[in-house]
């Protein structure tokens, strides 16, 4: 199934910065009582989108994040690697942010399938979205934008596993940027369960299979639940579900730490 629609995110500094202040005071957050290492967040460019990735953010019991790491799927043409963007600072409306170069080479140096490209990123998805939410409630943290050319299990075992090697004593949070084209009831308990129990053989299957769901973003979810399994997580909280209708996705919020 085919989700099309336009950004319903204004373009402009002032506008933008009222509707997101709107939609994080009308959020719906969760109580968390655990460090927070990785977010599950929808990929959506729509305002419906949005109130997910709000509840989501809102829920973090700790604001004090040095690092924002991106997850991002293609859009595009696959293409065989995973790529970091190029930028000093990433745009925003709300104002620019730096890229942190350090961690940005330390996970080119970490592995063969991640390089410095600017292809798939700039498509008003992925972090171009998640930033103006972060702007609103961090302070003074960079961020390091990624996109999975392809989702291969290899990929995500790959990138999961430098993701948390980078991530050791960092105050940093993986952002997976996930949207869910197609589920059954059944496929969206499974995934929920599966993240739950922080089970990657099992998500793996499930995700790889697409008979009960069909997520684009597996890989992120994967590469967020990898990292977190390094840092020795062991507690999920889920911020909201939505199975996707005929003229929009699914989305999923979550967070996953460690108590």
């Amino acid at each position: 199934m085919t989700h099309t629609g336009a950004s319903s995110y204004a373009t402009q500094r002032a506008p933008l910065e009222s509707q997101i202040s709107t939609i994080l005071a009308q959020s719906s957050p969760a109580s968390v009582d655990f460090r927070v290492m990785a977010a599950i967040v929808p990929n959506s460019s729509d305002l419906e989108g949005g109130t997910f990735i709000a509840d989501v953010y809102k829920s973090l019991p700790d604001q004090d994040i040095e690092t924002v790491i991106s997850i991002s799927p293609n859009s595009g043409e696959p293409f065989k690697r995973i790529t970091v963007c190029s930028l000093d600072s990433y745009n925003s409306p709300l104002g620019d942010v730096e890229v942190d170069d350090a961690v940005r080479n330390e996970l080119c140096d970490e592995d063969d399938d991640i390089f410095v490209d600017d292809r798939g990123h700039y498509t008003h998805t992925g972090v171009d979205v998640q930033l103006p939410f972060l702007q609103q409630l961090l302070n003074g943290f960079s961020v390091v934008p990624l996109v999975m050319g392809v989702e291969t299990p290899e990929f995500c075992k790959e990138l999961g596993s430098a993701v948390g090697e980078i991530m050791t004593n960092k105050r940093a949070l993986v952002v997976a940027c996930v949207e869910i084209e197609e589920a059954t009831d059944r496929g969206l308990q499974l995934f929920k369960e599966h993240l739950t129990n922080l089970d990657v053989p099992a998500m793996m299957v499930l995700l790889n299979q697409e008979s009960e769901i069909k997520v684009k973003g597996k890989g992120p979810v994967l590469v967020a639940m990898i990292a977190s399994a390094h840092r020795r997580a062991n507690a999920v909280s889920f911020t909201g579900t939505k199975l996707p209708a005929e003229s929009s996705p699914g989305y999923a919020g979550a967070l996953i730490g460690r108590y």
